[in-house]
């Protein structure tokens, strides 16, 4: 379950996810600097699934549709990248906080020939 191309079964995922705060994780992208967040695309609606998923929109170069933020059992996030239909275009799994914004930037939006 949970394989690229299949629809996002989100009640599924968060049985075995931890909750979160949601101010946190919106903290640690501002933190990392809104013109980043903004590159991406990074758009509301923001959504809070019962502290154990958010998801949000994005219209980057390498991703544009959801994408949703759980904390797994190891206490590390799993990032799901889908489509606006739900359809799982790609999964992050087991990224730690100080790579979290790195992990979002290269799957959303970075250009390596801009950081030349």
């Amino acid at each position: 379950m949970n394989e690229v191309n299949e629809k996002i079964e989100i009640k599924e995922i968060v049985k075995s996810c931890r909750s979160f705060n949601l101010v946190e994780i919106l903290n640690v992208i501002i933190r990392s600097g809104l013109t980043r967040a903004g590159s991406w695309g990074f758009r509301s609606p923001f959504i809070m699934v019962k502290n154990y998923a958010f998801r949000f929109t994005v219209s980057g170069m390498h991703h544009k549709g959801h994408v949703y933020i759980v904390l797994n059992g190891l206490d590390l996030f799993d990032i799901y990248y889908t489509s606006n239909q739900g359809t799982i275009k790609k999964i992050s799994k087991d990224v730690y906080i100080e790579d979290f914004i790195e992990t979002l930037d290269v799957n959303i939006e970075r250009i390596a020939e801009y950081y030349r």
